[in-house]
């Protein structure tokens, strides 16, 4: 006990001084300072005294009430500044990142671990959108082309009808109302070229997009439902059936188009042709266009689409790999001032459990969003309006905040995180907001009404 190695000069005052040190310090027990502080004290306090006079007994009496009015200030200070933000039950075993700052000055107004490498979820999406907002991929779209493969002669080709995927994740997507299914889109070229007959078959070629599938760093067991679902050349209906990843997507669709053309009394024979079919040159036949990459992203960013999500980084490198897709991205944000060194991104939606952002990162990632000329209000238009809108619908709803802050939600088992805008009444920015909740082992809606009572503090 420190009260016992205390030298014999220390009088009432200083011993009760002495016990407010040792109550600060064991609240302290978890914080990285509580250590040094005690031993601090106890190296100072239990130093071998000499006989002293009397005057230089009050000078030393005057010293240990400095060295305990310091060690009370210190002890104080960390004790406030190891109190979260954030509090929830059994929040002893999770880590809170929080970082929010005021975008007029710069600074952080609130500021907890905020170098802390932690998994971001799916708030990972605020940074693939930023990087797309950055390329201009806000207005370009993907191209899927059709060709025919082979002579058509009297109507019949003698040859193969050829899709050519490039990752597009909107194909007939539940999402988009495009009018026209692709589908329907390619049986009508097919018939108004004349074809009334297809010996060979209906073939997806994926050779301009590498890596076709699922992420390999995504868990297995997200891989059986729908927001699990691969990236493909060529997707269809959203990759999904009854909540269920699709298992072949390119498959299932060569399928239903061979369906459909039968429909229209157009056979698909898949004939085994004589010579090779696929030495004969492609003849272009239709290019279909995908909604714009705004459109995508305002899309994926309120309904936190994963597979959408992968799509909009593949946009960074068409035809290459998924690393070189990332290793642009990266560069980007790079360029932009953005420190990524303690950052490890393997994908585009979050969904990979070994993705790690910074909460001080993705702060600088909106920050430099906000500020960019001409940029700003495409990237924070993007984002849902907390208590109205896609994921955060429920998040401060029926309070003075709801429709006031524009943030992305991500989700995990023991994992929550929000990441966004405070907006004032003209709709623009005045903070940016990042919050990270990481293992923790309540319920959810737990955490999340903290999260909600925690911004309304702050902001109102």
């Amino acid at each position: 006990m420190i009260t016992e190695i205390v030298s014999p000069l220390a009088s009432a005052k200083l011993r009760k001084f002495i016990h407010l040190s040792v109550h600060l310090s064991k609240n302290l027990k978890n914080h990285p300072a509580s250590n040094h502080i005690l031993s601090l004290f106890v190296n100072f306090a239990s130093k071998p005294r000499q006989s002293v006079p009397h005057s230089r007994c009050i000078s030393m009496k005057t010293s240990y009430y400095r060295l305990l009015t310091l060690l009370c200030f210190i002890a104080i200070g960390c004790a406030v500044s190891a109190e979260s933000v954030i509090r929830f039950p059994r929040d002893r075993a999770s880590v809170v990142a929080v970082v929010v700052r005021d975008l007029a000055t710069g600074k952080d107004i609130v500021s907890q671990n905020p170098h802390k490498s932690m998994l971001p979820a799916s708030t990972m999406k605020c940074v693939t959108t930023a990087a797309a907002i950055e390329a201009r991929l806000d207005t370009a779209r993907f191209y899927t082309e059709v060709f025919t493969r082979g002579p058509i002669v009297d109507g019949v080709l003698a040859g193969d009808l050829v899709i050519r995927g490039a990752g597009d994740p909107t194909t007939d997507s539940r999402h988009f109302d495009s009018g026209v299914a692709f589908l329907s889109e390619i049986a009508d070229s097919v018939q108004q070229q004349g074809i009334r007959n297809i010996l060979g078959r209906v073939v997806v070629d994926n050779t301009l997009f590498p890596d076709n599938g699922p992420n390999d760093r995504w868990e297995l067991a997200d891989l059986r439902y729908e927001y699990g679902t691969g990236l493909y050349s060529l997707n269809y209906l959203d990759n999904a059936r009854g909540g269920r990843s699709m298992r072949d997507p390119e498959g299932t669709f060569s399928a239903a188009l061979t369906d459909t053309l039968q429909l229209r009394g157009i056979p698909v024979e898949q004939r085994k042709l004589d010579g090779d079919p696929e030495g004969f040159p492609l003849s272009p036949l239709l290019t279909h266009l995908s909604p714009r990459g705004n459109e995508i992203m305002t899309s994926l960013m309120h309904r936190s689409d994963n597979m959408f999500a992968e799509g909009i980084l593949r946009m960074q490198a068409p035809g290459d790999d998924l690393d070189t897709a990332i290793k642009r991205e990266c560069q980007i944000l790079t360029d932009k001032g953005i420190d990524l060194d303690v950052s490890n991104i393997y994908d585009g939606s979050g969904l990979s459990r070994e993705n790690r952002l910074t909460a001080r990162v993705l702060t600088d990632v909106l920050a430099s969003m906000a500020s960019t000329s001409g940029k700003s209000e495409s990237y924070i238009s993007l984002f849902p309006l907390a208590g109205e809108e896609g994921t955060v619908k429920s998040l401060l709803k029926d309070t003075p905040l709801a429709g006031k802050m524009a943030l992305k939600s991500g989700s995990m088992n023991g994992v929550l995180c929000y990441a966004g805008y405070k907006l004032d009444d003209n709709s623009k920015p005045t903070h940016a907001v990042v919050i990270f909740v990481n293992n923790f082992k309540c319920r959810s809606s737990y955490v999340r009404d903290s999260i909600g009572k925690f911004l309304c503090r702050q902001f109102l």
